[in-house]
């Protein structure tokens, strides 16, 4: 697999590259056509070198590592001037360099790619970003309110490739834009090719009428509640464990659409299957979906689909805990932008890197009683500053081997069916930091 990334490495490499040096393709990710022309010592490569190096201490003494890390004979930039030219750099940029990665690696790794049953399993999934409490992030993205105050908040949304860890897409809106809307706006952008995952808080006629009416419909399963419509409570009462059904627009569904330039009445109809499953706590849940055949997506199946929706849960766990997601390095929108995509980007280069130790851990595993995973926390700290160097030295392959090698010394053990009860511990409210009893950050 480390062949499969320095050609991943090199097409983001001449991604930058051509960026940086192209005024008319430059020009579509700066604010205006002057930025980055001048031959200064922060140029567009340096300054998103920083960002993707992860500054989550003092913006000095990152800045001044990340020159020092260079091994070059230059000096270092004050943050004064950091905090001006990254300005210039339009949020686009990382999410355009993060579609190349995504894009790249489904090419270059080709069969090695894991699907279940020819399909891309996906899961989309949302969540809130707590944000800085300054006049012009509560102005962009608002607040939430309740009855002890009310603090600057965002919208998250994030379509997660769940069999292979990597983050297909991910947006950050004002807290006020609904997961629904930036779900519908999605559905024409899911390959193909896709099998995608929604938890309870999504299903609705709308997005069900949009993932079968694309041109290539899209295939789906989602967890809806039990009074979701009548449809689903007959069903529920009902001896059957799997049925299809014809479920009727809503008066809210034909508003919607209508919205969106669909043409419904309330005679329209979609086509829904119906599953019930039986989970181990007792409880049953109904599944959306439109994997019509019993016979070659039997209810073991399914069970086992929407359990593998849990990977994107894990996902945010790992950006918001481990690569400190809310932690930004700017207190201004573009800055909370830059940085929200530029972490995205980073954690699928980890994962990327993360899979050449595919092999090691095969073998080690073979010899120890339980199976052995990667250290992720402790792998960020090895990508800090050498992050950088993949695309601002000649030889990635030499950095990709060092950084796998680093990745191998740090292992841990899986250890599935713990449980343990939640111990709630009084919280100080005071002063900047907090000790864990099981987790110290790495970055």
């Amino acid at each position: 697999m480390v062949a499969a990334n320095v050609k991943i490495i090199e097409e983001l490499k001449n991604f930058l590259d051509t960026i940086s040096t192209e005024p008319e393709i430059r020009k579509l990710f700066t604010q205006s056509e002057e930025d980055f022309t001048r031959n200064r010592k922060l140029p567009m490569d340096k300054i998103v070198g920083i960002i993707i190096n992860m500054p989550k201490r003092s913006l000095s003494i990152e800045i001044q590592e990340f020159f020092f890390s260079l091994e070059q004979d230059v000096k270092s930039s004050t943050k004064g001037a950091f905090s001006l030219q990254r300005t210039k750099l339009q949020p686009l940029f990382f999410e355009v360099w993060n579609a190349w990665l995504v894009a790249a690696f489904y090419t270059h790794y080709g069969a090695k790619v894991k699907r279940w049953r020819g399909f891309r399993l996906q899961a989309v999934d949302g969540s809130t970003a707590y944000l800085l409490n300054n006049p012009d992030v509560v102005d962009y993205f608002g607040v939430q309110a309740n009855q002890f105050g009310s603090i600057a908040m965002a919208r998250v949304l994030q379509i997660q490739d769940i069999l292979n860890d990597i983050t297909v897409r991910g947006e950050i809106h004002p807290i006020k834009v609904s997961e629904k809307a930036m779900v519908a706006n999605q559905v024409s952008r899911l390959y193909e090719d896709s099998l995608t995952m929604f938890d309870r808080g999504y299903p609705s006629f709308a997005l069900l009428y949009l993932m079968l009416n694309e041109e290539s419909p899209r295939h789906f399963v989602m967890r809806c509640t039990i009074g979701f419509n009548k449809e689903v409570t007959q069903f529920m009462l009902s001896s059957k464990s799997s049925k299809v059904v014809e479920m009727h627009a809503t008066s809210n569904a034909i508003e919607t659409l209508k919205k969106q330039g669909h043409i419904v009445t309330s005679k329209t109809t979609i086509k829904i299957r119906m599953v019930k499953i039986r989970l181990s706590n007792g409880e049953t849940e109904i599944l959306l979906t439109n994997l019509y055949d019993e016979n070659l997506f039997t209810l073991q199946d399914l069970k086992y689909l929407y359990g593998l929706r849990w990977g994107i849960e894990t996902t945010y766990g790992k950006q918001k805990n481990q690569l400190q997601m809310e932690q930004f390095s700017g207190h201004r929108v573009i800055c909370i932008k830059q940085d929200y995509a530029a972490g995205i980007f980073v954690a699928n280069l980890q994962s990327l890197i993360e899979k050449q130790c595919d092999n090691y851990l095969t073998l080690i595993n073979k010899k120890r009683k339980h199976e052995y995973k990667i250290n992720r926390n402790v792998s960020w700290a090895s990508l800090k500053f050498n992050i950088v160097k993949l695309f601002l030295d000649n030889n990635p392959q030499q950095i990709l081997l060092k950084l796998q090698k680093a990745f191998e010394r740090n292992v841990e053990p899986v250890r599935p069916g713990r449980k343990h009860p939640r111990v709630v511990k009084a919280k100080r409210i005071n002063g900047k930091y907090q000790t864990f009893t099981n987790y110290k950050r790495a970055i």
